[in-house]
C-alpha cells in the first residue's frame, strides 16, 4: 500500500563551528561532540524501526575560514579524533560543506563572496584537498553553505568529479542577509521556488529543470531538501479539497527542522504528507551542529527524541546520498 512503502531518506549533518562567525582562536566545537551524542542514541533505534542500517551523510567545514579561525583547516577533524575514527567504522558517508567566506579587512568582518567565480573555485578546491588528504578517500558529495548554489558552482562541481549535491531548498526565495551569510554578502541566494521537489540530474539548459533526455544530463544529482505547502497541509481535509478546486497556487516550503514545529508529532505528521505529496516518494532534511544551549539544536534534538515514536519511523530508510536509491530516483523521467 502507498501509506506504507518505504521512504529512502538522506539525513544530512553539516559539521561547523558553534558560532556561525567565530573569532580566531581554537574554540570547542561542542555541537559537534552533542550532535554525535544524539545519532549515538538513535542509529540503533531508528535502523530497527526500519529494518534498514540507518546512515547519517556527514559534510565537514574543511574550508579557508576554518583555517583562518582555527589555524588549520582540518580542525575538527584533528581535535576529534575519536568521533571520527566512529564516523569511519559506521562506514557513514562524507563530504564537504563549503562557505564562500572572505575577509573584509577594511571592515574587519567576513562575508560570503558569490560574485567572484575564480575565489569560490579556489575555496572549493582548498576544501576538496583537505577532505582527500584528510580521509583519503575521493570526494564525491557536497552541500553548500549559505544556501548557494549557480550554474557556474554546479559547472566546478562537475569539473571536480562531484557526484551528488545536497543544497537546493525548493521554496526558499533569493536572500540578501542571513547569519549564515556574514556581515553581507555580495550576490544573492538563489530563488529556489521553482526548482523541482525531487532528486534529478540538472539539464543544460539550467540548474532548476530536470533533464528528460541523456543528452541533456549534466552528470550531478542534486537531491533538494524536503518541501511542502504545511499551511495548507495542515487545514482541515474539506479545506483542503476546495483549494484543489479552485485551483488554488501551492507554496511549498523546506521542513527546516532548526525552527518550531508546535509538537514533534505535528512535523512527522507533515514529513509523512510531503513524502507522498512530492513528484518522487523520498525526504531529505539538513541540520546544522549548533552548541547544544541553543534554540535550534533542541528544536532538532525534540524532533529526533520523538522520531522512534512516530510511524513514520518505520518508513524512513537512512540511506548514502550517493547511493542507488537517490540515483534512480533521480533517472526516472531521463530517456
Amino acid at each position: 500500500m502507498k501509506k506504507r512503502s518505504k521512504i529512502p531518506a538522506i539525513w544530512r549533518i553539516d559539521i561547523e563551528p558553534d558560532d556561525h562567525a567565530p573569532q580566531v582562536g581554537q574554540q570547542p566545537w561542542r555541537g559537534f561532540v552533542a550532535m554525535f551524542e544524539l545519532v549515538e542514541k538513535h542509529r540503533a533505534t531508528l535502523s530497527e524501526r526500519s529494518g534498514h542500517t540507518a546512515q547519517p551523510n556527514w559534510f565537514v567545514r574543511l574550508d579557508l575560514d576554518i583555517e583562518r579561525c582555527f589555524g588549520r583547516a582540518d580542525f575538527v577533524v584533528h581535535e576529534y579524533q575519536d568521533l571520527f575514527a566512529k564516523i569511519l567504522n559506521y562506514q557513514d558517508p562524507l563530504g564537504i560543506h563549503v562557505h564562500y567566506l572572505r575577509w573584509d579587512e577594511a571592515r574587519q568582518v567576513v562575508f560570503s563572496e558569490h560574485s567572484d567565480q575564480a575565489w569560490m573555485n579556489h575555496c572549493f578546491k582548498f576544501a576538496a584537498e583537505n577532505f582527500e588528504r584528510t580521509f583519503g578517500q575521493k570526494l564525491r558529495l557536497t552541500s553548500q553553505g549559505g544556501y548557494f548554489l549557480s550554474e557556474a558552482t554546479i559547472d566546478n562541481l562537475i569539473k571536480m568529479e562531484v557526484a551528488v549535491d545536497v543544497t537546493p531548498e525548493p521554496g526558499l526565495p533569493p536572500k540578501l542577509g542571513d547569519v549564515s551569510l556574514g556581515a553581507y554578502c555580495t550576490e544573492p541566494t538563489p530563488d529556489y521556488r521553482q526548482f523541482p521537489r525531487r532528486p534529478y540530474f540538472p539539464s543544460r539548459a539550467a540548474m532548476h529543470i530536470a533533464a528528460r533526455s541523456q543528452a541533456d544530463v549534466r552528470p550531478l544529482v542534486l537531491i533538494p531538501l524536503s518541501s511542502l505547502d504545511y499551511d495548507v497541509a495542515s487545514l482541515p481535509w474539506y479545506r483542503q479539497i476546495a483549494r484543489k478546486i479552485l485551483r488554488r497556487p501551492s507554496k511549498p516550503r523546506p521542513l527546516n527542522v532548526w525552527r518550531s514545529w508546535g509538537s514533534p508529532k505535528n512535523y512527522w505528521d507533515l514529513v509523512a504528507k510531503a513524502a507522498d505529496d512530492q513528484p518522487a516518494r523520498y525526504f531529505t532534511f539538513a541540520m546544522r551542529t549548533d552548541p547544544p544551549e541553543a534554540q535550534s539544536f533542541q528544536n532538532v534534538k525534540a524532533l529526533l527524541d520523538y522520531l522512534p515514536l512516530h510511524p513514520i519511523s518505520e518508513r524512513l530508510q537512512f540511506v548514502d546520498a550517493r547511493g542507488k536509491e537517490m540515483r534512480a530516483l533521480a533517472a526516472q523521467g531521463v530517456k
